[in-house]
C-alpha cells in the first residue's frame, strides 16, 4: 500500500485551505441590468434574474463632503448613468468605478426623485416637499436640446390630482419609452412618452397629464406594496418594462409593475442591503 508522506499531506492541506479562503466573485448579471443607491454614497448593480448572486457595490467617490445622492437614472441620449443629490446637484456616475463627476447643472432645491424625459432630453426633478418642486432641468453634458440651453431650469407648478382630494406625496417617477438612443443622440421621430410616479401617501401608481408640465395627476391603482420616501425606487425601460424597489430593514424587494392596473408583483429580493432609487439600463430602440 502506498503511503502519503507528511510533506505531501502538508501540500494537500494547504491547497484545501487556499480553496476555502478564496472570495467568490459575483455572478454575471442576468436579465435586465439595474442600478440603485445604498446610503446615498454606495452604487449597487445587479441583474433582475439573479439579483443576489450578481449584486456588486462600489463606494461613490468625487462627491463633496456631506453630499449624498437620492436618485439616479440612465440618460437615453448618451446612455450614461446620472445621479442627483438631495441639494439638487447632478453628477455623472461611472458604474465600473463609482466615480462621480459634477455636470454643473442643478435644481438648487431639496430633491427626492428624478427621471429623464427621453423625448425632450430634459430631467424631471421632484422635490422632497412634494408640492413645492416640479421642474425640468437641461444638463450641461451634450447632447443639449436646441430648444433648451444647457443649465435651463423650468418651473412647472404644483402637482394636483385632477379629481381633487389629498395632496400628493410623490417619492419616485419614471417616463415610458426610454431606450438607448446614444447613437443618434435623440429618440426616433414620432416617439411619445408618458410620466408615471408613486404616491407614498396612498401607495398608488399615478399617471401625469397636461404635458410638458405634467403637473396633473390621476390615480392608476393600488400597488399592494407599502412605500415611503428614502426607501423606494422606480424606473421604466422601453415601452412598459416597469419595476419598483422597496426596502425594509436590511433587505430590498424588487417588483414588476403593471402600468395599466398599478399592481406590483414580486420579481426578486436582496438580503443585507437597503436600496433606494432604481435605474434600468435601456436597450437600443
Amino acid at each position: 500500500m502506498k503511503r502519503i508522506t507528511l510533506p505531501a499531506l502538508t501540500v494537500i492541506g494547504a491547497l484545501i485551505l487556499a480553496a476555502c479562503s478564496q472570495t467568490l466573485l459575483p455572478a454575471a448579471p442576468l436579465g435586465q441590468l439595474a442600478y440603485a443607491l445604498s446610503g446615498g454614497g454606495t452604487l449597487a448593480a445587479f441583474g433582475l434574474d439573479n439579483a443576489q448572486a450578481s449584486l456588486t457595490t462600489r463606494a461613490i467617490t468625487g462627491l463633496p463632503a456631506g453630499e449624498a445622492l437620492v436618485d439616479l437614472d440612465v440618460r437615453n441620449t448618451d446612455n450614461r448613468l446620472y445621479g442627483i443629490s438631495a441639494t439638487g446637484r447632478v453628477y455623472r456616475l461611472d458604474p465600473a468605478t463609482g466615480a462621480a463627476t459634477a455636470d454643473g447643472s442643478a435644481a438648487s432645491q431639496s430633491v427626492i426623485a428624478m427621471d429623464f424625459n427621453p423625448v425632450a432630453n430634459r430631467l424631471r426633478v421632484l422635490g422632497s416637499s412634494d408640492l413645492d418642486l416640479n421642474v425640468r432641468l437641461t444638463l450641461n453634458a451634450a447632447p443639449v436640446p436646441a430648444t433648451s440651453p444647457a443649465g435651463t431650469l423650468t418651473a412647472d407648478g404644483t402637482f394636483t390630482y385632477a379629481a381633487g382630494g389629498t395632496n400628493p406625496e410623490l417619492v419616485a417617477a419614471a417616463y415610458t419609452n426610454s431606450f438607448d438612443n446614444s447613437a443618434a443622440g435623440a429618440v426616433n421621430t414620432g416617439t411619445t412618452t408618458t410620466l408615471y410616479s408613486l404616491d407614498a401617501g396612498t401607495d398608488q401608481l399615478v399617471v401625469h397629464s397636461a404635458g410638458p408640465q405634467f403637473s396633473t395627476l390621476t390615480a392608476v391603482g393600488a400597488l399592494g406594496v407599502d412605500i415611503m420616501a428614502g426607501r423606494t425606487g422606480f424606473d421604466i425601460v422601453g415601452a412598459s418594462g416597469a419595476y419598483l424597489s422597496s426596502s425594509t430593514g436590511a433587505g430590498t424587494n424588487v417588483y414588476a409593475l403593471n402600468l395599466t392596473t398599478g399592481q406590483a408583483t414580486l420579481k426578486t429580493s436582496l438580503s443585507g442591503v437597503a436600496l433606494t432609487g432604481l435605474a434600468l439600463q435601456p436597450a437600443a430602440q
